[in-house]
């Protein structure tokens, strides 16, 4: 069987199975199946965190190793989960984001020899948290280069990425009649307020290539009555913020704003930066341009994704993605010569 027909195999496999992230026996019923079609001469030890199933796989009994690949089974909700696929390409949930990098690393691990030591965390949490992976690298931090194909797109190297700020922001003032504002303090304009006051400090991107940090107003609640001015509000941020930025600054600026205002990280990942003339990288560069006949192109992404976890141990982190788009889409797509070549950077990077 020639090395895309078995990755295409692989990746049927994955793509018909619902692995929803909150959907915890599902995941664990995939990781499961995962394991019966791997060699039997490779050690796998399964892990749960917080309830969600992950799976260390590696090719030697030892605890450091030269190269670990990290990857999620888990996906966003779909209306369908089914794999298509034309002449070029593979489209449904999971195409790119990212079964299809999943089945290249599975297939590769089939052919795996004993030269250097290789390691594979399957996680099955990515979409929602990352505890799978930062557990992961807590268990396994001695590793001299992690490879992610997880993220940009069309075999672009990622060296610098946005973390995860999410904040919930409460506030309590004084009702009053809606036909008598002045006798009350509106609790909805008083938050509404400090977000557009944040904006003039952390003003929104224009485009990918406008990299900055970015805060957006995910949800506002308040209000009891049409008939009554609003005492309670609660306001969601996401923000996305650049590595040179400091998090508690953004909490000060609110306290500075409107020091009545309770804050609650709900979700803080860490921002990912990698040094890309680190050596291991400038062989990963160096064989990506063989395969491919160009030097892939070297990015900042507005996204975040488990790489994170790596650089915070300043782990060489190879963050990448084959040709695909549409992520969390009803178009997401991934190419199918794009795995193969893919496998191919892989197979030669473990064999060099």
């Amino acid at each position: 069987m020639d090395n895309l027909k078995e990755i295409l195999e692989e990746l049927k496999i994955l793509m018909n199975c619902p692995s929803v992230s909150s959907d915890k026996q599902m995941n664990k019923k995939l990781l499961d199946e995962v394991k019966t079609r791997l060699p039997k001469n490779l050690f796998i030890k399964d892990y749960e965190f917080e309830g969600h199933s992950s799976l260390v796989i590696a090719n030697t009994k030892d605890t450091a190793y030269d190269i670990v690949f990290c990857a999620h089974v888990d996906v966003v909700p779909a209306d369908t989960y089914r794999f298509s696929e034309d002449e070029k390409n593979v489209y449904g949930r999971g195409a790119v984001d990212m079964k299809g990098s999943v089945a290249v690393i599975l297939t590769l691990f089939k052919h795996l020899k004993k030269k250097k030591k290789i390691a594979l965390f399957l996680t099955s949490d990515e979409e929602i948290a990352g505890h799978c992976a930062r557990e992961l690298v807590n268990l396994y931090p001695n590793i001299n280069l992690a490879v992610v194909p997880d993220g940009g797109k069309n075999f672009q190297v990622i060296y610098k990425q946005k973390g995860l700020f999410q904040l919930k922001l409460e506030v309590k003032t004084t009702s009053a009649h809606a036909s008598q504002p002045y006798n009350g303090i509106n609790a909805i304009n008083e938050l509404y307020s400090c977000y557009e006051k944040l904006l003039k400090k952390y003003p929104l991107p224009k485009n990918d290539d406008d990299f900055q940090t970015s805060i957006n107003l995910s949800k506002l609640e308040g209000g009891k009555a049409l008939n009554q001015v609003p005492d309670e509000a609660v306001m969601y941020l996401d923000i996305r913020y650049v590595p040179e930025c400091n998090t508690d600054e953004i909490l000060d600026e609110i306290n500075k704003i409107n020091a009545n205002i309770k804050v609650t990280v709900i979700e803080k990942g860490l921002a990912f930066a990698t040094d890309i003339n680190n050596k291991y990288i400038e062989k990963y560069l160096k064989i990506s341009k063989e395969i491919l006949g160009y030097k892939p192109e070297i990015i900042k992404n507005v996204a975040t994704s488990d790489a994170i976890y790596f650089a915070d141990k300043n782990i060489p982190t190879v963050l990448t993605n084959p040709i695909g788009d549409n992520p969390h889409c009803p178009n997401e797509y991934v190419n199918k010569e794009s795995l193969l070549n893919l496998y191919k950077i892989f197979k030669k990077l473990i064999e060099e």
